[in-house]
């Protein structure tokens, strides 16, 4: 099923690179009116909240990832975001890490590093994968604010010895000199 909503992304950034006529796109959409190309970033959002609406884990990660690719401003999918990260009805969470560790922006700094403490989420098996993305996830993020959510994950008693000693590498690579996002 998610081949579809890929097809679908796929679709709306060829569209929105103009590689596709509006024609192609109505008649590979399934659409008898166009949106304007601008409207792709809210024809984004949109889904992405249809997936939370619907806790449809198909769409996650094709929408993320077009979100992502149109650098959507992370404050307009706030609630969208939350709802991912703290559901436990989709099994994408090491995904969403891996993501967030590619785009490595400050304004996700809170997300990751919640998503760093909730990887032991009931029934989950990669939860200690998920947590090292967000690791390096932080440390690439390579801010002040980065560096004192690493700092709290190598302290955190809570923690894995691995985790800890993961968080604790992190905070020696990087110089932490970007700057935070207000």
């Amino acid at each position: 099923m998610e081949d579809k909503y890929l097809d679908e992304v796929k679709l709306l950034v060829k569209w929105h690179d103009k590689k596709i006529s509006d024609d192609e796109f109505l008649e590979k959409f399934k659409l008898e009116k166009i949106r304007y190309r601008r409207e792709i970033p809210n024809i984004a959002k949109e889904k992405l909240k249809e997936a939370c609406v619907s806790k449809n884990s198909d769409m996650i990660v094709p929408y993320l990832s077009l979100i992502f690719y149109l650098e959507i401003d992370f404050d307009e999918i706030k609630e969208s975001i939350e709802e991912i990260i703290t559901g436990n009805w989709h099994g994408d969470h090491e995904n969403i890490a891996e993501a967030f560790e590619d785009i490595a922006s400050p304004k996700t700094i809170e997300w990751v590093y919640y998503l760093a403490l909730a990887h032991q989420f009931e029934g989950y098996e990669g939860g200690l994968a998920m947590a090292r993305k967000c690791i390096h996830a932080l440390g690439k993020i390579n801010t002040p604010k980065s560096k004192e959510k690493l700092e709290l994950l190598a302290n955190n008693l809570n923690e894995t010895e691995e985790l800890r000693e993961s968080a604790k590498r992190e905070l020696n690579r990087h110089d932490f000199t970007n700057k935070d996002v207000e």
